[in-house]
Parts: structure tokens; C-alpha cells; sequence
């Protein structure tokens, strides 16, 4: 939440496609709260669907097409997760690279992953 107020982060994240099923109303609202702070960017799913598709033929581990669609799509090189088989495609080279993704799991990670350097910053355009 520090990096979101008082370092200019900013979250990304769709609700269409899988997102729907998976996002609850509570946090949906939450992050229409982000949204209106300036603290988050919702990308529509149709901007990665094609991407999408193409990862679901492709040999990833998870179930996380999605996820990784929409890293791409975005920018976005920085994940938060505890899925195993996630965190194994998203720090995959053959999906995220230039810069490769990185995954923010434990608290302490954020001294190391939360910087500028780290993340890339994405506008609602890209």
C-alpha cells in the first residue's frame, strides 16, 4: 500500500475473460477505488485476447493464461502470488522478457522489488 500512496505505483488488472470469474465484487470495487486514485489501470480484455490464445497453445505450466496476457500486453514485470506454477511461467524467458518478470511474494521483497527500476511504468495507453 506504501508503494501505491507514496511511490506512485500503480496496479494492473482486467476484469473481462477469466479475471471475471476469478475477481470478487468487494475487490472489484476496491480497485475502481484505485482506479479513480490513480493508483491502478484496468486493460480490457480484448487488448490481450489474442495473446491470450496463443499462450494456451504454448507449454506453461498453469492454468494462468490470463495472467501472463495480460503482463504482456501491459508491461507489467512485477507479479504478486503464492501459485507455484505461475510464478514459474511468469519469470519464464519464453513469456516475459525485455525486462524479465519477477515475482513479489514475501513481505520482505518489497524493499527489493517495489522501486522504480523494478517497475516499469505503465499508462492506461501502452
Amino acid at each position: 500500500h506504501d508503494w501505491l500512496r507514496k511511490k506512485g505505483g500503480k496496479i494492473v488488472y482486467s476484469t473481462g475473460g477469466k479475471f471475471s470469474a476469478e475477481i470478487g465484487e468487494r475487490a472489484r470495487e476496491r480497485l475502481r477505488d484505485y482506479v479513480r486514485a490513480d493508483m491502478a489501470i484496468q486493460i480490457d480484455a480484448r487488448q490481450f485476447q489474442d495473446k491470450q490464445s496463443s499462450l494456451a497453445k504454448d507449454d506453461i505450466k498453469s492454468d494462468d493464461s490470463h495472467v501472463l496476457a495480460l503482463a504482456q500486453a501491459s508491461g507489467a514485470r512485477l507479479l504478486y502470488t503464492d501459485d507455484a506454477d505461475l510464478m514459474d511461467d511468469f519469470k519464464d524467458k519464453r513469456f516475459i522478457d525485455n525486462p524479465r518478470g519477477r515475482v513479489y511474494k514475501y513481505r520482505t521483497h518489497a524493499k527489493t522489488f517495489l522501486t522504480r527500476s523494478t517497475c516499469k511504468r505503465v499508462t492506461a495507453g501502452d
